[in-house]
């Protein structure tokens, strides 16, 4: 009886290693279709990221857009404090005084528009409210 149990021990570690050796294969194909995945991903995200309209240039544009409508904003918030000063309604040539005396200009005022210093955005006059046209 002795010597059957030590041939199924030996059956046994026979099969646990002819197991072993097939998982091997299994496990090295799992690998290489799981990097190939990630390279496929890993790609993808890049290019969505980095393209002509993609992840990072849509953050510059929202940030340069929040900044030229900051920019609006502080002329309002100028505009609002001429107007409870004087009272009156601010015309044109208020709105043009108030960006040249703020320094909100670079270069010359335009008759219908005006370039930021910061930034470099071109405002219409019409965009910004709280004077008189």
């Amino acid at each position: 009886m002795r010597i059957g149990k030590e041939n199924k021990k030996v059956t046994n570690l026979k099969e646990l290693y002819r197991r072993r050796i097939e998982n091997r294969g299994i496990t090295l194909v799992a690998l290489i279709v799981t990097i190939v995945v990630l390279l496929i991903l890993a790609g993808v995200s890049i290019g969505a990221l980095t393209n002509r309209k993609g992840l990072i240039q849509e953050a510059h544009n929202s940030a340069d857009q929040a900044q030229r409508e900051s920019i609006i904003q502080k002329i309002q918030a100028d505009l609002l404090v001429e107007k409870t000063k004087t009272g009156d309604n601010p015309n044109k040539n208020t709105l043009k005084d108030i960006i040249e005396e703020n320094g909100y200009n670079e270069g010359e005022l335009g008759e219908d528009s005006f370039i930021t210093k910061d930034g470099g955005f071109e405002i219409q006059y019409d965009e910004i409210s709280g004077w008189e046209n």
